[in-house]
Parts: structure tokens; C-alpha cells; sequence
């Protein structure tokens, strides 16, 4: 068995296990809940909030199998290739290692692509203002 870190071994795997942000979980249950699912959702704030935890959390039950859901099956297997960084729809991306316009440019192709097996293609960029000027660009201009 491989090592894994602890706040990924612990990390809260549904919206019921995540404390502290129950506006923020309670919300999007109910959008899913009303399938009033928005284009894009922006999660800020300050470091150790569960940002990416509840942008993971989201992923699975908006890909879950008969989904999208609020509560998924435990051992549902698109939700599980989610929690392992398997799936081929759910992509995590760090602005701080992928500032380049390049890399932004791959992205916008990628992005382009229907989803492998889900319903819906997810992209969590975690943006902390490291990007290069001329980077940000590519993001903020619509796909020509």
C-alpha cells in the first residue's frame, strides 16, 4: 500500500461528512436536488476551508452513476475513480504549476472534448493569482 497523506485519507468523501460549510453543501444539494445545476461555480476563500474537497464532493455526485445526485451510492464506481484521481471527466489543475499561456491554451483544447464516461466534463482549476499577465487572458476570452 502506498503512502497517502493524511488530509487525503481523511478527507470528507460526501456533503454529510463536511463540517463547517453547511451553507455551502446545503446549497449545492439543492441545486442538484432542483437539477438546477449552473455552468460554473467559483469556490474562495482561505486555505484549509474545503474548497477542493467540496468542488470533489460536487464532481461525484454531478457524475455519479444515474446521476446527477446529492447522495450517491457508497460504492458507486464513477464516485470511486473520482476519490482515486482516475477519471478521464474530472480534471484538478494548479495555477501556480500551469501559468504558462501554453498550458491554458492545452486546457481550452481539452475542455473541448465530450465527457469519456460521465454525463458532464468538470475542470477545478485552483487559482491562487500566479499566472503569468498574459496567461489570465486565455481564461477570460470566450473559445473563438
Amino acid at each position: 500500500m502506498s503512502y497517502q497523506v493524511i488530509a487525503r485519507k481523511y478527507r470528507p468523501q460526501r456533503f454529510a461528512d463536511v463540517v463547517g460549510q453547511e451553507h455551502v453543501t446545503q446549497t449545492l444539494a439543492n441545486a442538484i436536488g432542483q437539477k438546477r445545476i449552473a455552468h460554473a461555480y467559483l469556490f474562495c476563500g482561505p486555505r484549509g476551508t474545503g474548497k477542493t474537497t467540496i468542488a470533489r464532493i460536487f464532481a461525484k455526485c454531478l457524475n455519479c452513476t444515474g446521476g446527477p445526485k446529492a447522495d450517491f451510492a457508497e460504492g458507486d464506481e464513477r464516485a470511486q475513480e473520482i476519490a482515486d484521481g482516475r477519471s478521464l471527466d474530472v480534471l484538478e489543475i494548479d495555477g501556480a504549476s500551469n501559468n504558462g499561456v501554453e498550458q491554458v491554451r492545452e486546457l481550452r483544447e481539452t475542455c473541448k472534448f465530450a465527457p469519456a464516461a460521465a454525463g458532464a466534463r468538470e475542470v477545478s482549476l485552483r487559482h491562487d493569482r500566479s499566472a503569468e499577465g498574459a496567461a489570465d487572458d486565455p481564461l477570460a476570452l470566450p473559445a473563438v
